[in-house]
């Protein structure tokens, strides 16, 4: 089975995060994903503490059979490198080929350039509308060598968890999150 792990704060999880799952899915280039919300040592100005977000990924996720979250990050007080976090999955998982989900952006990052992710792991890249992911992949020497595990999703969202903080420290009821996470966020008076 081929895993596709979605890394984040989660802050909060989004209907994008779950289109996002869905389509790498659909696409097959996984199986299932699991979602990975970071721990309390990631410092955001707009995180709010773990035990939130988790619970709102948890709510996000409780009918979804091939989408899963993982909070292994939380076992530490530091924080957890992605490459860290992949492998300790990859433990989790030991018969299963674990993948990164991430925005095309981010294969500009050196530490998505290293050779042992893409060789040990590898992509799944969302194409963020104008980053040429092919002409990335072509530059790095990295990349190009170990291009066959890197697939390339054409899914574009611009819904983003900020959106959803924003409208509601707004007072703008918003239905780009599910309904049990809008209600736990009004009952905890969260991002206000």
């Amino acid at each position: 089975m081929v895993i596709g792990m979605l890394g984040g704060s989660f802050c909060p999880p989004t209907k994008a995060h779950l289109e996002l799952s869905k389509k790498c899915i659909e696409a097959g280039y996984c199986d299932k994903v699991i979602w990975v919300p970071v721990n309390d040592a990631y410092k955001k100005e707009t995180n709010i503490p773990a035990r939130f977000r988790n619970e709102m990924v948890k709510m996000t996720l409780a009918n979804e059979s091939d989408i899963d979250y993982s909070l292994h990050e939380q076992h530490y007080d530091r924080v957890v490198r992605t490459i860290e976090s992949i492998k300790i999955l990859q433990e989790l998982y030991p018969d299963d080929k674990i993948v990164f989900i991430a925005g095309a952006d981010k294969l500009e990052y050196k530490w998505m350039q290293k050779e042992e992710f893409v060789r040990d792991f590898g992509y799944i890249v969302t194409n963020r509308g104008d980053i040429d992911c092919e002409a990335i992949i072509a530059s790095s020497e990295t990349l190009s060598k170990w291009k066959d595990n890197i697939r390339v999703l054409n899914y574009y969202s611009d819904v983003s968890s900020t959106m959803v903080r924003e409208a509601i420290k707004n007072g703008v009821e918003t239905d780009l999150i599910i309904k049990e996470v809008y209600d736990f966020i009004k009952l905890h008076n969260l991002f206000r």
